[in-house]
């Protein structure tokens, strides 16, 4: 059994380690939402002591940057090990990354209100699972989620993160 499952690992380490560290890098973001709502709404409140609509956006776009770092750091560094090194490739890299995930983003954004929008012209308002409610957002986020990680990972793995024979052929 532990053969099989050392086997398995290492046939699919990359993905593994993908998935593994995109829960991290999920979880990190959420912190740095998470503090930075915490800390903002002593500054940015509406006088109830609840976030502004500004608090919100800086809390989105900490939460964004935040997430874009630690995936670029982690995928250098643990998914995607045997891509090309040096300073310059990993500038290249850095942007290439961070501009496709200003791509996903959109393609996100798009595919989440899509989603909705077709669940709701369907008469589709709600769903239950397991005994819970589920509703048309819940869906369309989950659906729209896994769209996006496997667009990122794709990118990633063949636009960001080449080979170094890969690199050589371009």
């Amino acid at each position: 059994m532990i053969g099989r499952l050392k086997s398995f690992y290492e046939k699919h380490k990359e993905i593994i380690s993908y998935l593994f560290f995109g829960v991290v890098t999920t979880v990190v973001s959420l912190g740095a939402w998470y503090l930075t709502m915490k800390v903002g709404v002593l500054f940015l409140n509406d006088g109830n002591g609840e976030p502004t609509t500004l608090l919100d956006a800086i809390g989105s776009t900490v939460q964004w940057v935040v997430g874009v770092a630690v995936a670029f750091i982690t995928n250098k560094k643990f998914v995607f090990t045997d891509a090309e090194k040096g300073l310059g490739v990993t500038l290249r890299q850095l942007l290439t990354f961070t501009g496709s995930r200003v791509l996903t983003y959109f393609m996100e954004m798009g595919m989440n209100i899509g989603t909705i929008w077709a669940f709701q012209a369907l008469g589709y308002r709600a769903f239950e699972v397991l005994g819970f409610c589920v509703d048309e957002r819940i869906w369309a986020k989950a659906i729209t989620a896994v769209a996006v990680t496997i667009a990122n990972y794709v990118i990633s793995k063949l636009f960001v993160f080449r080979k170094k024979s890969q690199a050589k052929e371009k």
